[in-house]
């Protein structure tokens, strides 16, 4: 419920003046209504009293009933007052509903923005608590119900409250003691609508998280059906579906079975009322106490307020959906990661230096210890060591991915912990360790580089990145050119196509720093080589940081720093690196091929 009351702070009463009007016009549709039913009342009444018995019999038996020429002249103004109210019902009808179905459309638009927003800048370690599934279903589902509360049930609200109080005070005015006996089946079917509010919530809640874990379920299966396939683990697979299928069927078919009772109790309601009406009211006016007019206007009045009584069922589903959805939402929206400060990236290309970097993650051990470094303008820093050493673990750091512990990270002399994030990360230009691509065409996965307020890159630099990046649009291959399909995560292209468009993409961004993780793996020496033969032409006062476990990839780089269980082991050029005996000399005689003549050396 608090964060139902949160929501409603931030998204509902911005909307008010349009809910205050919205409200007026319901109030108006029920007066308006109230109006129709004393006309017809009054037209009864009056037609009724003028009204003569021919004495005649006609061929059936029957004594008809004439309505003369001066009879019908009355007639007209009701007819045409009725009329009149009918046509302005309608337009305060509609109007009620667009100025309230309105900002619920507009509140469920802020709220799907404001959440992706949030998942995109949340950190990397938020994603291993919530799985991919879940975030979905609360996208879709959650948000959905959210927005049938704040249109859809602010409606049924007022329409209860307006359609209760004006025509109950209507019936009130007219007959007291029906009215009250009306009432009494009405109060209890609100009492055990508010009994089963109390009892659906938990399991609504329940349901949308069981709904969460079978959508989780669903899209790791499609996602690893390569495995699932070649395992031929598909029975395994099938009976972990039915039973998370079943779980959420059972807690579906319990919520089903309190609606079952809720919604003919509201019409047996109904049913009653219009029972004590026929009764009481008919026997007056058997016993001549009462007119026609009377029983139609109280008819008529059962008829106003039954729908928004049968609409309490309605209203009920929509706001026990909506309470746990609320929840669910507010734990991703509550801590949004968004710093101010700076309003913008740095001037120029920036220097980034490092002082004493501590990174843990939770109660482990360090993954970063004491870590410095130094990045000037135009430079190239080389990052290598063994598998777990913390490469990636440290650049994603350095983009503000983790939160380190302690020490600093400093761009052009100003903490970054203290600069807006887009503004410190559009200083940089990642290339990660797996190449990601999206199921678009070549040339739309490239435009990622670009920011949304940037013009669309023209031929001339897609052209020039993919050459730097080493890679070949083969008509064979690439019928359509940049505009051919990728498909799911790029699975039309090998390991070492992937890499090279993802480092193309990386190389269109307009960007200072430019950060490699080990992006060409999947590359042959003899591409290796050309593709780091046209970073070096790029020049300029672009700075790279390059991550490898090929030494041949780094040394190149003015500084090459050596990892080890998250600290520096060694640092140095290629050459100084070289005349030591560590893992950086180690690893480049093996990888040459010259290990064994290496060890030989060392001997003598």
């Amino acid at each position: 419920m608090t964060s139902f009351w949160s929501f409603t702070k931030k998204y509902m009463i911005p909307f008010l003046p349009w809910y205050l009007v919205g409200v007026v016009c319901v109030f108006g549709t029920q007066a308006t209504m109230v109006s129709i039913i004393e006309e017809t009342k009054t037209a009864l009444d009056t037609e009724l009293s003028l009204l003569e018995v021919q004495q005649v019999p006609d061929e059936s038996g029957g004594v008809p009933l004439r309505v003369s020429a001066q009879q019908k002249k009355v007639i007209h103004p009701f007819v045409l007052r009725i009329l009149t109210l009918a046509g302005l019902l309608l337009i305060i009808r509609i109007l009620s509903r667009y100025f309230i179905f309105t900002p619920g459309r507009i509140i469920e638009f802020k709220i799907r923005n404001n959440y992706f927003h949030t998942l995109l800048n949340k950190p990397r370690s938020f994603f291993s608590d919530f799985e991919t599934g879940d975030l979905i279903s609360r996208a879709s589902n959650d948000i959905g119900y959210i927005r049938a509360a704040y249109g859809y049930g602010i409606l049924q609200i007022v329409n209860v409250i307006s359609t209760f109080s004006i025509g109950i005070w209507a019936m009130w005015r007219m007959d007291p003691l029906t009215t009250f006996m009306i009432g009494i089946p009405m109060f209890l079917t609100l009492v055990v609508i508010q009994i089963s509010i109390f009892f659906l919530l938990n399991h609504w809640k329940r349901a949308n998280e069981e709904l969460g874990t079978l959508s989780s379920f669903c899209l790791a299966s499609f996602r690893g059906i390569s495995a699932v396939k070649g395992y031929h683990a598909e029975p395994r697979f099938n009976d972990i579906f039915r039973q998370y299928s079943f779980n959420y069927l059972k807690t579906n078919l319990l919520i089903a079975a309190v609606r079952s009772y809720v919604m003919p109790l509201v019409q047996f309601s109904g049913n009653i009322a219009t029972f004590i009406v026929l009764w009481v009211i008919g026997r007056q006016i058997i016993n001549g106490q009462n007119t026609i007019g009377e029983i139609s206007a109280y008819m008529g009045y059962i008829a106003m307020v039954m729908p928004p009584l049968l609409s309490l069922g309605w209203m009920m589903n929509v706001f026990t959906r909506a309470l746990p959805a609320t929840d669910r939402l507010h734990a991703i929206l509550k801590d949004n990661p968004g710093v101010s400060g700076s309003p913008g990236p740095c001037q120029g290309t920036p220097s980034l230096t490092v002082r004493g970097l501590n990174l843990r993650f939770a109660e482990s051990q360090f993954k970063l210890k004491n870590i410095d470094l130094s990045l000037p303008p135009g430079k190239k820093l080389g990052i290598v060591g063994e598998v777990g050493s913390g490469k990636t673990v440290l650049i994603e750091t350095l983009l503000q991915l983790n939160k380190p512990e302690s020490g600093q990270i400093l761009l052009n002399g100003q903490a970054a912990n203290e600069m807006d994030l887009r503004a410190y990360r559009a200083n940089f230009s990642f290339a990660p360790q797996r190449a990601f691509l999206f199921s678009a065409s070549l040339r739309d996965n490239l435009q990622v580089a670009r920011h949304h307020f940037e013009s669309d890159l023209c031929e001339e630099d897609i052209h020039q990145a993919l050459v730097t990046a080493g890679f070949q649009l083969d008509p064979m291959q690439f019928p359509d050119g940049l505009d051919t399909q990728v498909g799911e995560k790029g699975i039309l292209l090998s390991g070492g196509q992937r890499q090279r468009i993802a480092l193309a993409r990386c190389l269109l961004k307009k960007a200072a720093i430019f950060v490699l993780d080990d992006v060409l793996s999947a590359v042959d020496q003899e591409t290796q080589k050309n593709i780091l033969d046209n970073l070096e032409k790029l020049g300029g006062e672009k700075s790279f940081i390059i991550v490898s476990h090929r030494i041949s990839a780094v040394q190149f780089c003015d500084e090459i720093i050596v990892l080890r269980n998250g600290e520096i082991a060694d640092r140095g050029t290629h050459r100084e690196l070289m005349r030591r005996s560590g893992y950086y000399r180690k690893s480049c005689l093996y990888q040459k091929g010259g290990a064994s003549q290496g060890s030989e050396g060392k001997t003598k």
